[in-house]
């Protein structure tokens, strides 16, 4: 009997051993991939090219150049200005205007931000902070031009404003190396340094900010409160889309670990404070170019289209998750080269 006993721990050890080993093994960029495709089903499929490193859909976008789109109104406090690519997420406040990027340039702010607010009823000069979700060219191109016009405040995490400061006039932080325009963008004086979990307050509305490593060394993402009539609503919104190249932060980006991190706190996060619906400034990523083609088709009566539901928004970031992980899984480009405008190796997206 005591040997039997013996030989049953054993055999129970050695069964834990093997389920602890499996638990742990990584699992399979197919596994991955195919469990982003299961999560993503119909409601994701167009977010489903960041999984796959060899996508064309950004460099074909921007071939071109994307095509700017009329100025849209998502919720009675929040509207989008900019192009298929990239643009600026517009909260109107009792007391002003909080942008979310500040467009890709001085001249794009000129042609495009400003008459953009002015067609919809909004002032540029009500603009009183705008919140960059990282230092990358694309996203805080017309920075200096709202600080210097409008005394806007600008914001960045402590680490992409140390980033910026670090990087020469023409890096590719700074300037892009596609389309006509390739000239440096300079970055706004420091100034609003954004801290993990910091409430941004203005009039009768407040943002909650985090600070979300991963596409650069410190992203900014946000939940922020919305209306529509006499309902609110709470929007997810991801700071950084393309995946590093590096598990580690190489300066520029905030590397694959990191990221991973980040977009399950996310999620938790968003799961916590009831988000319904996803936003991101590249509006390809998370499906709100087509949402907003259905709100300036949407007739009176029909429900929003921003609003998803809790457990969607969940989802989509289970997707995203997916292909994060599959992106860590496969083994380093040979030649890291620059960052290509492509889904999983924009470093200024």
């Amino acid at each position: 009997m005591r040997v039997l006993a013996v030989s049953s721990r054993l055999i129970i050890g050695a069964a834990a051993a093997i389920m602890l080993t499996a638990a742990d093994a990584p699992d399979s960029v197919e596994s991955e991939v195919a469990n982003a495709r299961r999560l993503a089903g119909t409601d994701f499929a167009g977010s489903l090219f960041i999984c796959d490193p060899g996508s064309t859909r950004i460099a074909d976008m921007l071939a071109n150049g994307p095509a700017w789109l009329p100025p849209t109104q998502a919720f009675d406090n929040l509207w989008y200005v900019g192009n298929a690519f990239v643009g600026v997420w517009v909260l109107r406040t009792s007391d002003g205007l909080i942008l979310f990027d500040a467009g890709q340039s001085e001249s794009e702010v000129r042609d495009y931000l400003e008459p953009g607010l002015r067609s919809v009823g909004l002032d540029p000069r009500d603009i009183r902070y705008a919140i960059i979700t990282h230092g990358h060219w694309d996203h805080y191109g017309g920075a200096k031009y709202l600080q210097e016009r409008y005394g806007t405040r600008i914001g960045l995490s402590a680490e992409d404003w140390d980033m910026l400061a670090r990087q020469p006039p023409g890096s590719l932080a700074r300037a892009p190396y596609f389309g006509e325009d390739q000239a440096d963008r300079p970055p706004p004086k420091r100034d609003l340094v954004v801290a993990d979990g910091q409430k941004l307050a203005l009039g009768d509305t407040e943002v909650t900010l985090f600070v979300t490593p991963g596409h650069s060394p410190g992203t900014v993402s946000a939940l922020i409160p919305v209306r529509e009539g006499d309902d609110t609503h709470v929007l997810s919104l991801l700071g950084g889309t393309a995946f590093p190249r590096t598990l580690q932060s190489d300066g520029m980006m905030g590397g694959l670990l990191e990221f991973e991190k980040s977009v399950e706190r996310l999620r938790e996060l968003s799961k916590q404070a009831g988000a319904a619906g996803l936003l991101n400034t590249h509006i390809f990523v998370d499906g709100s170019d087509v949402r907003l083609s259905k709100a300036r088709q949407r007739k009176p009566g029909e429900p929003n289209p921003f609003v998803l539901g809790v457990d969607k928004v969940e989802r989509y970031y289970g997707m995203f998750l997916s292909c994060l992980r599959a992106a860590k899984l496969r083994p380093p480009a040979e030649d890291a080269g620059p960052p290509m405008p492509s889904a999983s190796a924009d470093g200024d997206s």
